[in-house]
């Protein structure tokens, strides 16, 4: 309706229509209403134009809400991503630990079951001539018998193609960094399952294993594809200097290489050193700081009593260095405690005669790991990184086989430790 249409529909006309208005005063007022209405459909100052385009204001301010969104979105899917494959790592690490563990459960009951059916004579798994090389039946058996577990459980646990029987013959394209994996792999699909459930189809999916080299060998990779890493004894994870007459070898500079892998299974964490005129707690353990240690059975030594005040002496006590033995150290009484981490789960009483047991082939000794150690197996993924941070299990030279840490000069433990923060273990809590 315009206005004119209005204007009629109250009975009012144009100037020169002949027709009077009814009432002048109302329909004078009525007259200005009606005009200051504004007429149906037509365009007022503030109504956008049929057809007409966004302004420049609500264009920049749509592009910059979409550009928000897409920095968003390119910042969090990759965390989504990466997060759901540390997940899927974890996932696929703690079951093949699982049918590992049950593997070497199962092979530690037949050597049980041996031993039974033996008696006092020599097992069928432990070579004649070892016994005699160890001091004959009476006194060279009971080491005999560890040796030859630890001779059997590197033939049946390979980690490397060359202690593989027979060992492969890879491609061109092969990868040393693939063999532990490919190894690992082996061991649970064809490898002796003692008294253990055989090997299933559904024990490891599809795309948890691969054949990432091209070697015609599968391995057990992680979620970004990467071949796990498979250490039997990673002894220098645990000394990474080794042992040597001035040092036991331990890294005690926290965290160190191996609270990072194995936090949840190492036998403790890094020590403080001893300390003149420091205050100690009940329970307190401490690190000697002289004399050098020499045992292969290294000591640390704990605060079994104090008197007030609890401060140690402004010299340095004489530790005791056997089991159980104390020292007074002013108000503080120390305690020789045998390190949990020079036992070696295999022969934690000491049995195996020194020397017999070596990181390195000489005259009477057997290749195994670093002696008095603690130790057991590792699984280890790269990470989202990729870098491993340890020398590869083939690597003699260089004490792969014993998981050793690769160096770092700027590093406070000399060892790469940045390249082991986002590396995922079947130890890690």
């Amino acid at each position: 309706m315009n206005r004119r249409e209005k204007l009629e529909l109250f009975g009012v006309r144009r100037a020169g229509s002949g027709v009077k208005f009814p009432n002048a005063r109302c329909s004078a007022l009525m007259v200005r209403r009606l005009r200051s209405t504004p007429d149906v459909g037509l365009r007022t100052p503030h109504a956008r134009p049929q057809g007409a385009g966004f302004s420049l204001i609500e264009i920049l301010v749509v592009m910059g809400i979409i550009a928000f969104l897409t920095a968003a979105i390119v910042v969090i899917l990759p965390r989504v991503a990466n997060a759901a494959k540390i997940a899927a790592t974890r996932a696929t690490i703690k079951k093949v630990d699982e049918l590992l563990n049950d593997r070497i459960n199962g092979f530690r009951r037949w050597i049980q079951t041996q031993d039974q059916l033996a008696s006092a004579s020599i097992p069928s798994y432990v070579d004649p001539g070892l016994v005699q090389q160890l001091g004959g039946v009476v006194s060279g058996l009971p080491a005999a018998k560890l040796v030859a577990v630890k001779q059997l459980f590197k033939a049946k646990f390979p980690q490397s193609y060359a202690e593989l029987s027979p060992s492969p013959s890879p491609s061109a394209g092969h990868k040393i960094s693939t063999e532990s994996a490919a190894c690992l792999y082996i061991i649970l699909t064809q490898l002796a399952v003692f008294d253990t459930e055989p090997p299933s189809a559904a024990d490891l999916k599809g795309l948890e294993v691969a054949d990432t080299d091209g070697d015609g060998l599968l391995e057990i990779v992680d979620a970004w594809g990467q071949p796990l890493r498979f250490y039997r004894w990673p002894t220098r994870l645990v000394r990474p200097n080794s042992e040597s007459a001035s040092a036991t070898g331990f890294v005690e500079t926290s965290p160190s290489p191996l609270t990072l892998l194995m936090s949840g299974a190492a036998g403790r964490a890094p020590l403080l050193a001893w300390g003149s005129g420091k205050t100690y707690s009940l329970g307190a353990t401490v690190l000697p700081v002289t004399p050098a240690q020499t045992s292969p059975f290294s000591f640390v030594y704990k605060c079994v009593a104090a008197t007030s005040p609890s401060q140690s002496g402004s010299t340095t006590p004489t530790w005791p260095t056997v089991v159980g033995a104390t020292v007074l150290d002013q108000n503080i009484t120390w305690q020789a405690v045998q390190d949990p981490l020079s036992v070696d789960p295999d022969d934690p009483q000491g049995i195996i005669p020194a020397g017999v047991v070596s990181e390195t082939q000489t005259s009477g000794s057997f290749v195994f790991e670093t002696p008095n150690t603690w130790n057991t197996t590792l699984i280890v993924s790269c990470g989202p990184d990729g870098t491993l941070g340890l020398f590869e299990s083939p690597d003699l030279s260089n004490f792969g086989n014993l998981a050793q840490p690769q160096p770092d000069p700027s590093d406070p433990t000399g060892f790469l430790r940045s390249a082991m923060y986002d590396n995922l273990t079947n130890h890690q809590q």
